[in-house]
Order: C-alpha cells, then structure tokens, then sequence
C-alpha cells in the first residue's frame, strides 16, 4: 500500500536477532510481533497485516480496493453465467406463460416502475441481500460516503430465494444485464460493482465516479 500510494516512509528491520526487538518490547509493552506500523503524522500505531492495510487505504487513499477473491471470482464466473442469466431471468418471470400480453404488459408496467426507481436518487442500486458482490458493492459506496437508494429484489436469484422476477427481468431487457448488483448513476446504469459500462470499481479507478455523480445533479 504505502508504495501505491507513493507514500513517503522509513523502513526499519526488526529480525530475531536484531537489538530493535527489545526497543519495541519497550515501545508496545511487551510485543514484538511484525509489521508493525507507527504514524507519527495522526499518533497511531498498530499490529495486524490487515488493519495496517485498511488504516493506509482509509487514511491516504481516496477509496479501499474490494476483495480482490470477490473480483477473481467475478472476472471467472460472470462471463460463464450471463447467458444463462439471460434466458433464465425472463422464464422465472413467467415468458413462457400461456398469457403473452399479460406478461409483456407487467413488463412494460415494471420497466416504468424502474424508470421512476432509477430517477429517484442521484445512486440507486438493485440487490440480493445475501449476494457478498452486492453488499461488497454497498460498502464501497459507504466507505466513500456516498449516498444511496438500495432496492432489493430478494436474497438471490435462486428460484424460491427471488422476490421480483419480473424486475429483474425488465432490468435485463432495459440494460441487457441481469446480475446484482445493477448501479445506476443518474438514471443511467454504469453496471455491477466489476464490470459493465465501465463498473463501479472501474469508474473510481478511471477516476470518473464522482463526476457521474455531481453531473448527475445538472
């Protein structure tokens, strides 16, 4: 992280055998456990790995990257789902019904629901409540205090777990993408938290999240 960030520090070793070791037994009141991080800029100081690597992002980054399993996952399983997301999401909303009017009726009433939906806050996100992309990708919005309007379409998009079919089906017709999360960014969709047009991830890697956002309110 701290090179990155191109940030500035001092690297001192501490091995088993070096006379540190007893100076950060004074300095820690008795470990001497590594890495161990001083920031003398906000008189912190810290252990584990882990909270090292959050502290830098959340205190010198604009944003802390998600989990990079989650994306790995993303990159690999997407692209193998999405065809099947396509045909499944219209069937699980009912295409295959004896009542075509019927259905292409409550897809034109819900793709005017969205239309509203989508108008309704400068950010709006559609998700599964038990999907760890989505709430990767609600967090992120958090950690960056952004506001936002999260619609949720039920646990996932296993039948039974569902709870608007339809939805997500006239999402899929709109946008012609069908997974969750789905951000929209001034009533456009700027697509999951990895991928789309550009993504959530690589609209802030690209820089352009914010602007999407302020033009939003134009």
């Amino acid at each position: 992280v701290l090179t990155e960030r191109d940030l500035p520090y001092e690297l001192r070793s501490a091995g088993k055998s070096s006379p540190r070791r007893s100076d950060m037994t004074k300095l820690t009141g008795g470990s001497s456990q590594c890495p161990y991080l001083i920031d003398e800029n906000a008189d912190t100081a810290m252990f584990e790995s882990a909270d090292i690597i959050e502290y830098l992002y959340k205190t010198y980054a604009l944003w802390t990257p998600p989990n990079e399993i989650l994306e790995s996952v993303s990159a690999i399983v997407t692209p193998l789902l999405k065809p099947i997301y396509k045909v499944l999401a219209p069937l699980q909303a009912g295409s295959n019904g004896e009542d075509t009017k019927a259905y292409n009726a409550d897809i034109a009433n819900t793709k005017a629901a969205i239309e509203k939906e989508i108008s309704s806050s400068r950010v709006v996100v559609y998700t599964y409540s038990l999907s760890p992309f989505c709430t990767e990708a609600t967090n992120l919005l958090k950690t960056l205090d952004i506001e936002y309007k999260e619609i949720s379409l039920g646990k996932e998009w296993i039948p039974g777990l569902i709870d608007d079919p339809i939805k997500r089906a006239a999402l899929g017709e709109m946008t012609g993408q069908t997974s969750l999360p789905h951000v929209f960014v001034g009533g456009k969709s700027i697509g999951g938290i990895f991928s789309g047009s550009p993504g959530l991830v690589p609209a802030l890697e690209q820089g352009i999240l914010m602007k999407l956002i302020n033009d939003a309110d134009k």
